[in-house]
């Protein structure tokens, strides 16, 4: 499991993996020509069960940047929702089993969260985003499961590794570069979503004041933008 980024294009899908390393996947069964997207927070699950599927679930960014925070085990001040539902349910003395990702609906994917309330058959589950499941799933050190039929209908396979140059001299915070516009022009979009994703790493890891810069620089986009508009 990692929480990474990733994009769609005309050649298909290319994913930043947590250690930095990028590949490039294609699906199993065709879905047609995809449309070009910035990059988007994803979760992506790896099946165990040796065929090396890949699963990208495009997520929220909160969710994905608290993931991150209970990976990497940074500890934060202030209980999130997914601590509070983790003491919630074991002060209610039951036990979750696991979370298993189950479907999905068009674009969006569903996800079951089990929890043991008795005895070891009496079991009850709720739907929730797989966002919140594999969090809370995280947190309770418990495993993850994905709908075989969903699997093998939705996974994808790497392609090769790739490596992709990063200018630190286009923009502070440019999570994509060249791989943003075939033409090497800057893309707005993608550099709004690094200084947003890093204004959030940073107030997850309580760096306020790296924070508050990144937001400033967030702000100033945005004016920049509206004008350009």
């Amino acid at each position: 499991m990692e929480a990474v980024e990733v994009r769609s294009g005309s050649d298909g899908f290319m994913i930043k993996m947590r250690d930095g390393r990028y590949l490039r996947v294609c699906t199993i069964t065709p879905r047609g020509s995809l449309p070009d997207y910035a990059p988007h927070p994803a979760i992506v699950l790896k099946m165990e069960d040796g065929s090396d599927l890949l699963l990208p679930i495009i997520v929220l960014e909160m969710p994905s940047v608290l993931l991150m925070a209970a990976v990497r085990n940074v500890q934060i001040k202030r209980p999130t929702i997914y601590q509070v539902v983790r003491e919630m349910i074991e002060k209610m003395g039951y036990t979750v089993q696991l979370v298993r990702v189950t479907k999905r609906v068009n674009e969006a994917y569903f996800a079951q969260l089990h929890i043991q309330v008795g005895n070891e058959n009496e079991t009850i589950s709720f739907d929730l985003r797989p966002s919140d499941a594999i969090n809370i799933a995280v947190r309770c050190k418990v495993p993850i499961q994905v709908n075989r039929n969903l699997a093998y209908s939705d996974g994808m396979r790497v392609i090769e590794p790739t490596t992709v140059e990063v200018s630190s001299s286009r923009s502070d915070g440019l999570l994509f570069t060249e791989l943003d516009r075939p033409d090497g022009q800057l893309c707005l979009e993608s550099k709004e979503f690094g200084l947003v994703r890093n204004m959030l790493i940073a107030a997850v890891e309580e760096r306020y004041r790296d924070a508050a810069q990144w937001r400033d620089k967030l702000f100033q986009l945005r004016s920049k933008r509206k004008k350009w508009t």
